[in-house]
Order: C-alpha cells, then structure tokens, then sequence
C-alpha cells in the first residue's frame, strides 16, 4: 500500500529529515520554531505575487491558532477543522457555479447552431 506522506523523506533536499528535525524541535524548539517561519516565508516569496497577500493572511491566522491553543494537538485540530470549511465553502461554490451553468448549457446544446448565427447581426464599418 502507497502512502502519500513518508515522513522519513524529505520534500526539500535542503531540509533536514524528519528524525532530525524531529529531535531539533524537541531539543532546540526555538532554532526549529526559526527554521519552520524561514521555510514559510521562502514558501510564500516562491508564490505568484499576486496571491502573496492572501497566503500571508492565512498563515497570521494559523500562527494564531497555534498561539491560542494550549497543545499542539488543539491547533492541529483546528486548523484541521479550517481547512474543511474552507473546502465546504469551495465545494457550495462549484455547486452554485455548476448550477447557475446547466441552463445555459442545456438551451445552447438544444438549439441547432445555425440558430445562433441567424440572430447575428453583421455591422458594416466605412472603408478608409
């Protein structure tokens, strides 16, 4: 059975493995608390710049529901559950889009195309 996520790799070769870095946040919490906010902000510079601003918007809330909860496991279940009503609100989204384009899409696979062009209008533009 294939899994998706072998923590004994790595996704980035310049990243320690996950035992070290395992052993760096139980020993050094704080230079490994440096090395995950250099690893997210290199994460987010790498992005197109026009969606920067709204990653940075979202790790402010995720570092605060980290500050907020009083162990790891109360934010990783929160930030879990953020992530699921992100997907719901992007799953009503598609839903809403899908319906509001199934008319549409209904009447023009009806209508013979030649339909279409006969409501064209043809506008003539004077000669130079």
């Amino acid at each position: 059975m294939t899994t998706l996520f072998d923590p004994s790799s790595s996704f980035d070769s310049s990243l320690p493995s996950f035992d070290t870095l395992m052993t760096m946040a139980l020993t050094n919490p704080e230079g490994f608390e440096r090395l995950r906010q250099q690893e997210v902000d290199a994460l987010i510079a790498s992005a197109p710049e026009e969606i920067q601003q709204r990653l940075r918007g979202l790790q402010f809330q995720i570092d605060a529901q980290r500050q907020i909860h009083k162990t790891p496991m109360g934010a990783c279940i929160k930030i879990s559950n953020m992530m699921h009503e992100s997907f719901a609100q992007l799953r009503e989204l598609l839903s809403q889009f899908s319906q509001q384009r199934a008319p549409l899409i209904a009447r023009t696979s009806e209508a013979p195309s030649s339909a279409v062009l006969e409501t064209a209008e043809i506008i003539d533009f004077p000669s130079r």
